[in-house]
């Protein structure tokens, strides 16, 4: 009859893990599933992650390799998570820098076409938005950086990198801004506002480990 245990990997894998995560969140000590050493943020992926790519690899054996392309890719995502990833914070940031410069490269390459920008921030609404003074939906942070670029007199704003913590003090995101500026008549440049990108730093610190 063949075997039909492939269909369910990703079920099965999904039931224990989730089960193995949460003895795990109950067992911790720190918040924070990505706990920060000092200087440097140690990054160890769950038990649960090993033992779903465990399962998997029983389950492929067993049944001849019959897997479907998806599954197999899902295995490697696994493999690739169950790594042990040693990161700075520093590298952290530095991907945040470089990963808000690239989507706003995409952005000023989409401003010929409004119909693709609207809907490229479509797609990140509520992630990738321009903000500007007195606008009343801003966030806390947003607010404040709002406030830092309008009292900056040095008259050429530079992008930056914040990090962000959750309702329960874990840093957990960070946000790059980018200032637009507009020149005067009188030469000076005049704040416009900012482009305001939140990044994960789960997504950050994969992204940093598969490059290592």
């Amino acid at each position: 009859m063949g075997c039909r245990y492939p269909k369910n990997v990703r079920g099965i894998a999904k039931v224990i893990e989730l089960a193995l995560l949460k003895s795990h969140l109950n067992r911790r000590q720190s918040p924070d599933i990505f706990p920060i050493c000092s200087a440097k943020t140690t990054i160890l992926i769950q038990t649960a992650m090993k033992t779903t790519v465990f399962l998997s690899f029983v389950i492929l054996f067993g049944c001849g390799g019959s897997l479907s392309d998806e599954q197999r890719k899902q295995m490697r995502e696994k493999m690739e998570m169950n790594k042990i990833v040693r990161v700075t914070e520093v590298e952290i940031t530095e991907a945040a820098f470089a990963e808000g410069r690239k989507i706003i490269k995409t952005v000023e390459d989409l401003k010929s076409d409004t119909a693709e920008l609207d809907s490229f921030l479509k797609i990140n609404e509520g992630r990738i938005r321009f903000i500007h003074p007195g606008q009343t939906n801003m966030r806390d942070m947003e607010r404040q950086l709002i406030e830092a670029y309008l009292a900056d007199e040095s008259n050429s704003p530079q992008d930056d990198v914040q990090k962000v913590r959750n309702k329960e003090g874990d840093f957990d995101s960070l946000l790059y801004t980018k200032p637009v500026t507009k020149k005067s008549g009188d030469g000076s440049e005049r704040f416009e506002g900012v482009w305001s990108i939140w990044l994960s730093k789960r997504a950050l610190v994969l992204a940093i480990g598969r490059n290592k």
